[in-house]
Order: structure tokens, then sequence, then C-alpha cells
């Protein structure tokens, strides 16, 4: 079994370790599927805004904006209370209306398709390409000569960032707003370049499960002022800063608080340390269980992959549900990433056109993959994996 490099990890910042999760006698789980690392630098950062007497959005989530902006490498980061919000936010602020047609791809958590129908979006999913599990251009390029969308919603499955060149041209030659969906992708790069750094809109997501987290969370990043500017009124019932309870458009109450923004200020000094780990585990993973699953391919225009879940590829259904309880019964703990968009009931169309998501989410089955993650429970992963393909 290959070993990785950090078995025992300690924080950057202070050293200070974290907090231990509850293990076997308050879960079934030996090995949980995902975890927050939570150490005694976020309980400081949300100390500190307790004592303050201020804990709702204020500075604090400023200066967590700011850092985030600079870290992405966007001219603005609009933080609010989670992924769903960001993209809510950033279709509206984009004009998006009742009737709009919006392409989504078919293999993406149900949210990406549900917020811009909440908008009365009229939704349209693409298959995707087998080995990235991202969007199909060639696939999108079809769909747009027909239905000639206002939105180009794409996802970065995993972690692993889409094909930026290809969409932006695609966009330029049919005059429709790309958003990326970067909920997974939080610092990977696109040509060295980071996930928000290429001028359309991004979203993130800081849920409990992603690679930083603020419990729960969700940012905005855009290069337009104006963009920016319809982001904040939305988050905050359309009110204008200078004039309280006056409203200038329609928007919700979509804000982020300062406790939560404490702790992503702490987690955003450890994401390359967090980066780094999840790149070592997926390696593991891909070198020990090649024998067995085949994996998500990173294209050489992905200079660092997010490894937010990790995907591994049976042979069949058959299979990948046998494994799925063979690893339940062990005390590990998996997930099967999603019914496809066109399998959902409220989008549901006929499966002909959608070959290789539905394939993808009858074989793919998500292994453990968090921050603090030991060498020793990886090495089980793998070994159980292992074991049941040598029954």
């Amino acid at each position: 079994m290959r070993s990785l490099s950090n078995s025992t990890r300690q924080e950057s910042g202070g050293g200070s370790r974290s907090i231990a999760p509850a293990r076997e006698h308050e879960t079934r789980w030996n090995i949980p599927w995902s975890q927050p690392d939570i150490g005694q630098d976020e309980i400081s950062q949300v100390l500190k805004v307790m004592q303050s007497g201020w804990v709702s959005q204020g500075r604090v989530t400023e200066e967590f904006e700011t850092l985030l902006a600079g870290y992405c490498g966007s001219n603005h980061a609009i933080v609010v209370n989670n992924g769903s919000s960001a993209l809510l936010c950033a279709l509206m602020a984009h004009d998006a209306k009742p009737g709009d047609h919006v392409l989504v791809p078919d293999y993406t958590h149900v949210a990406t398709a549900n917020v811009p129908r909440l908008l009365g979006c009229r939704i349209s999913s693409i298959d995707i390409d087998p080995s990235t599990f991202n969007i199909d251009c060639q696939a999108l390029e079809r769909a747009i000569k027909q239905r000639r969308p206002k939105f180009v919603v794409v996802v970065d499955v995993a972690g692993l960032p889409n094909n930026v060149e290809c969409l932006w041209a695609l966009a330029r030659r049919y005059r429709f707003t790309l958003i990326e969906d970067a909920a997974e992708s939080m610092g990977a790069e696109y040509k060295h370049q980071r996930v928000g750094s290429h001028g359309h809109a991004t979203i993130l997501s800081f849920h409990a499960a992603k690679q930083l987290t603020t419990v729960e969370g969700g940012a905005v990043l855009t290069d337009d002022s104006s963009v920016a500017k319809r982001c904040r009124l939305v988050r905050n019932h359309g009110e204008l800063l200078h004039r309280k309870y006056h409203s200038k458009s329609v928007g919700m109450n979509l804000r982020i608080t300062d406790i939560q923004s404490a702790i992503g200020i702490a987690q955003l000094k450890k994401i390359d340390e967090y980066l780094s780990r999840r790149n070592q585990v997926a390696r593991v993973y891909r070198e020990e269980l090649k024998e067995s699953c085949s994996f998500q391919l990173v294209p050489s225009y992905v200079s660092k992959h997010a490894y937010m879940m990790f995907i591994a590829i049976t042979r069949s259904r058959k299979t990948r549900d046998a494994l799925k309880r063979h690893l339940d019964k062990n005390g590990i703990e998996t997930r099967i990433p999603w019914p496809p968009i066109h399998q959902q009931p409220q989008f549901r169309t006929s499966g002909a056109a959608f070959h290789h998501s539905s394939d993808l989410y009858n074989r793919a089955i998500s292994l453990p993959m968090y921050n603090t993650i030991t060498d020793s429970d990886v090495e089980r992963v793998a070994s159980e994996v292992q074991a049941f393909e040598l029954r």
C-alpha cells in the first residue's frame, strides 16, 4: 500500500490540532464520507466575533470577502448564506426572467437546475463528457443552436474545472451569459489560473462537506462592478446601504453572519494545505484501485484539481451497489452522486439523449475524501475495495 506523506497533520497558523470528530460510539461510520476540519484556529476566530457585540453580517464578512476575492483572483466576492443563494444572486444580477432558457449539465446536484426554475426559467439539460464528467462542449453547442439560451450554467464536477476557453468561445459566438457553478472547485486551477479569475460570474459553496467551509455559506465571484452591486442588493432585500429600509429592487435575506465568515477566514489560511492533502489522497486511490475502477480524466488544461469528492467508476450498477453494501457493512460511508437532472421528477424527460450521464450515475461511487482523513483510513478504504474485488 502506497503511503501518504502527512498522516499526522497539524494545522497551519498556530499549529493547533483539529478537534477530534465523533467516531464509533456516536456514529455507525468508522470512516465517514466527509467531515469538516474545525480546530482551535476557527474556534478562536468565532469567540472574537461572539465577544465583539456584533455577530450578524458586518466587518468580518467584509474582510472575508476581500481575502476571498484576493485568493481567487476576482475583483469582487459577495458572500451569502449558501451556494444555491449564490447562484440565485448571480442569475438575478444578470437579469434572469421567467421564460428565459437556461442550459445546465445533466450530471449535477439538482440545485443547479432548481434555482433557475424557481425564477421561472425554462431548463434544458445537456449530456456530459464521459471522461471528465463535465458538460460536453459539442453537445452544448448543438443544444445552443437549437434553443438559443440566455444562460449556460456549467458545473465543475467533483472539483475539476471546465474548459474555459471552449466555453468562452461559445459564449462570444452565440451571445449567452456564462455562469460557472464552482460549488465543488474552490481553489482549483485552469491553466494555472484559479477558478473565479476568468471574468464570468462564478459561484462557490462553503457547505460543511466542502474543502473550505463556513458550515453553510457561498459566494459570487465577479469582475463586473455592476453585477457585484446587484448581487449585494439581492442579498439584502434590495436595500440601499446608505438608506435603511429603502428597497431599490427585489431581493431576499441571503446574508451570512460574521460568525460564519470568521470560520471562513481561518479556513482560507489553510486552503492550499487542504488541496494538497486531497490531491495526495486522490493519487493513492488512483494507484491502489486502478485494477478494479476507472476514474475522472484530468485534462492537461487542469493544473489543479480541488477533489471536493473522489468518484470511482465500477464495471456495472450491480457491482457498484454490491460494493457500497460491502463498504457500509465495514463502517465506511460512501455516496452515490447524483440522479441526472432528466431523471428528477420536476425535470423528467426521456433518457435517450443522456447516455453518458445515465451510465455514470449507474456506475459511480464517491469514496471518503476530506481534509483530515488519515493515511490508515485511506489505506483501509482501498483495502476494502480490493477485498471486495477479490471475493
